[in-house]
């Protein structure tokens, strides 16, 4: 399967899902935390690259089969 080109709206509803809190932003990158201490930081565009994203969710140690479940 494809990983869907999500907008940065639709990533950080989908991280909320997940249990993280927005952190910040500085410039077009947004910062977010989980309780558990994990911390993904990703480019708030239009368009998220397939790539970058994909990067920041390992990152985050964050599955992608179960990000893409919580994706609306």
């Amino acid at each position: 399967m494809k990983f869907p080109l999500l907008s940065g709206r639709q990533v950080v509803g989908a991280l909320k899902r997940m249990g993280f809190v927005e952190v910040s932003r500085k410039g077009s990158h947004v910062k977010m935390k989980h309780f558990d201490g994990r911390l993904i930081v990703f480019p708030f565009h239009d368009e998220v690259d397939r790539f970058t994203l994909k990067g920041a969710l390992a990152d985050a140690e964050i599955d992608t089969s179960e990000f893409l479940k919580v994706i609306r």
